[in-house]
């Protein structure tokens, strides 16, 4: 046995040994690339942020009359209680579908990825449904016709 692990041992280099001149220069310009990639990622990163931050200016300012405008807003409504109708639909047949008496034999206990994966779909749907009555009773307020 100890044979055994004497052979599976992996040889490391020392690191008291010196490093040729070649294999410092190459370590040096690793190194170095590796910066400039980053700042290259960063300042990408920055500029989609800030392309970000123009296009919704400009939409919340110049276009905010076209997004405010019924055919939109009406499209929106629909589809968010669409989406959000079906996300429960589903959740309550999944639910139905495990409680059922021929689903007893293969029933396994839900994960707490899956149980949060279904309490996280439960709050976004009730949250969509609170925002959509919302809307509708803030709009009729603020701009009663």
């Amino acid at each position: 046995m100890e044979d055994h692990l004497e052979s599976s041992r992996i040889a490391l280099p020392m690191l008291s040994e010196p490093k040729s001149a070649s294999e410092l220069r190459l370590s040096v310009a690793s190194v170095t690339t590796s910066l400039i990639q980053g700042i290259c990622l960063f300042a990408v990163g920055i500029n989609w942020a800030k392309v970000a931050l123009g296009i919704t200016s400009v939409a919340a300012s110049g276009g905010s009359s076209f997004i405010h405008s019924d055919p939109v807003r009406y499209g929106l409504r629909y589809l968010s209680a669409i989406l959000a109708t079906a996300t429960l639909w589903v959740i309550w047949n999944g639910w139905r579908l495990r409680k059922s008496s021929a689903a007893r034999w293969r029933k396994v206990p839900l994960t707490s990825r899956e149980k949060w994966n279904i309490g996280l779909g439960l709050a976004s749907s009730i949250l969509s449904w609170v925002l959509i009555v919302a809307e509708v009773f803030a709009h009729q307020k603020m701009h009663p016709r």
